[in-house]
């Protein structure tokens, strides 16, 4: 099998890429925050519960053969350079996950008698590597509990129904107002929406934050106008 990496939804092998050897695998740093107390020995810590962005990096080489290393690498730098912020990167490495990546440059290649090209390329991934098993929606019945093995994840929740409801979701409950069909619930955005509709202001939550998966087991259970409720996980780890 033929190594490749996806970025932005293109293959690598598109650009007749090679990748050299098996990538570093890089994990992110939690985020503290050290204070030194004076007359004191080592320092008190904070801990953010963040985690750093991290670097992964690719030692690449391409064909060119046909149109030279000059255009070759031209259209390489445009694909990854292409558009603003972050997008998806996988790669055959480690097929189950995904990140979320900027390439922001730069992109130097050592030509080989404008017949090969050889680089360097960084992407700055969020900390997440997201599963993609946790990219499918799982039909929920009322009372079912959901096991998260992983770090806490912040789910889609479609919910179909019409007039007042409220949804339980481990320790959060939300009540809804004035469904016509169902609302979604993304947790990850903080937001409330059904089609192109804001359902901020029909959504009360006890509580700052959306519901979300802690680490470990979740109950979830709903009354009044929900009639289905769908959850896409969106597991992830470090």
């Amino acid at each position: 099998m033929v190594s490749n990496f996806i970025f932005n939804g293109k293959n690598s092998l598109d650009y007749k890429i090679g990748i050299d050897k098996c990538p570093a695998s890089n994990h992110a740093a939690r985020v503290v925050e050290k204070i030194s107390v004076p007359g004191r020995s080592g320092d008190l810590i904070r801990d953010t519960g963040a985690f750093s962005n991290v670097t992964q990096p690719y030692e690449i080489w391409f064909k060119a053969k046909t149109c030279g290393t000059t255009v070759a690498a031209r259209n390489i730098a445009s694909w990854l350079l292409s558009g603003n912020g972050y997008k998806r990167l996988e790669d055959s490495y480690d097929p189950d996950v995904f990140r979320i990546a900027l390439f922001s440059g730069p992109f130097d290649v050592e030509n080989w008698m404008l017949l090969y090209g050889r680089a360097t390329i960084e992407f700055d991934c969020k900390p997440q590597r997201y599963f993609k098993s946790g990219e499918y929606p799982i039909s929920i019945i009322s009372g079912q509990v959901i096991n998260n093995i992983w770090n806490d994840a912040f789910p889609l929740i479609e919910i179909t129904g019409n007039g007042d409801g409220e949804i339980v979701i481990g320790t959060v409950t939300t009540s809804i107002t004035g469904m016509d069909g169902g609302i979604i619930l993304d947790s990850e955005t903080q937001n409330a929406y059904y089609g192109t509709l804001n359902k901020n202001n029909n959504v009360i939550i006890s509580g700052a934050d959306f519901p979300y998966l802690p680490n470990g087991d979740t109950a979830i259970m709903w009354s009044g106008g929900i009639t289905g409720v769908k959850i896409t996980p969106r597991w992830w780890t470090i």
